[in-house]
């Protein structure tokens, strides 16, 4: 009779310590999900503000290319410049068109993480949705950086229409020092040919891009820098 007791006892200590787990394990999943659910709005939240900035840019975007398309259509004193006026003015266009669709890429990753979040604050699988609110903003955030570098392309491009317009017809002579380029080194990622970004390190060829791109396709090479230095 007393091992009967003693095994009822053992029965219900396991009972209580099974009990207690259980109870342990469910407190603990509170803070978990209250975390993924604050985690799911944080996400949301900058996801929103990526859209909105990609949003910005696109705009600017946008001014830039009819900026471009109204400097273009003034006309250019010589026919060199006219043709690299055109040439620049399509390339804001384009950029400006590369800038709405990252925009519009990142208010719909921004809807997605709105949806996310409310999937969080009131489904059974906040930490899932935390995740998926994660996911939307990496997204969003790399939608912002690509309408970003577009804008800035349809900005340089818009400038470089108004220069194109002022282009003679003929090549400008470099100044004294023009003629000491160093095509080699200015040629940073040696593709044969220097952009704007990478003239911009000698000076008097950075001054003189447009006037030195005889072909007005955006970027220079040896023989024109060659032609432009005799």
């Amino acid at each position: 009779m007393k091992q009967h007791a003693n095994q009822r006892h053992s029965l219900l200590a396991l009972t209580l310590l099974a009990a207690m787990a259980s109870a342990g394990a469910a407190s603990a999943q509170v803070p978990a999900k209250v975390e993924s659910k604050h985690e799911a709005i944080e996400k949301a939240d900058i996801a929103a503000a990526q859209a909105q900035a990609a949003r910005q840019d696109a705009a600017s975007a946008q001014t830039a290319a009819r900026a471009a398309a109204d400097t273009r259509d003034q006309g250019a004193i010589s026919a060199r410049g006219a043709v690299a006026a055109q040439i620049t003015a399509e390339q804001a266009k384009s950029s400006a068109i590369d800038a709405q669709t990252a925009a519009r890429q990142a208010v719909r990753a921004s809807e997605a993480a709105r949806s996310a979040q409310a999937a969080a604050v009131s489904g059974s699988n906040p930490t899932g949705a935390a995740i998926q609110a994660q996911a939307a903003m990496s997204e969003a955030r790399t939608a912002n950086a690509i309408a970003t570098d577009a804008t800035s392309v349809a900005q340089a491009a818009a400038a470089a229409t108004a220069e194109a317009n002022q282009l003679p017809a003929t090549v400008v002579a470099p100044p004294s020092d023009g003629r000491n380029v160093n095509f080699v080194a200015l040629d940073v990622d040696a593709d044969g040919t220097l952009t704007r970004s990478e003239a911009r390190a000698f000076t008097p060829l950075s001054a003189n891009f447009i006037a030195v791109d005889v072909n007005a396709d955006g970027v220079l090479s040896a023989s024109e820098i060659a032609g432009w230095r005799r």
